[in-house]
């Protein structure tokens, strides 16, 4: 991998880990707060851009198999941490 694809990797890992804690607070609170919701708002284009470097890096990463790699293809839209999970798992040096 190369350090370009690792520090791009790293920064969306680091801005969807971010906005993990600010959905659970945003869910969980009685009253929605609108300072959460921002949060949460500005990191979803992230989220959305990160997307493609993580799908990539699940298509050439020889450590699963198939059945890995459709698992954590479904994460990565799904659950808002799988990005920074993954990262903890196989990207991280």
């Amino acid at each position: 991998m190369s350090d370009r694809s690792y520090t791009r990797l790293t920064r969306y890992a680091v801005i969807t880990g971010a906005s993990v804690p600010a959905v659970l607070i945003w869910l969980l609170s009685p009253i929605p707060s609108l300072g959460v919701a921002l949060v949460y708002l500005i990191a979803l284009p992230f989220w959305y851009l990160a997307i493609g470097p993580y799908q990539a890096d699940i298509a050439l990463n020889t450590d699963l198999d198939e059945t890995g790699r459709r698992w954590w293809r479904i994460a990565l839209f799904l659950v808002p941490g799988a990005m920074t999970l993954y990262w903890h798992r196989y990207v991280r040096r």
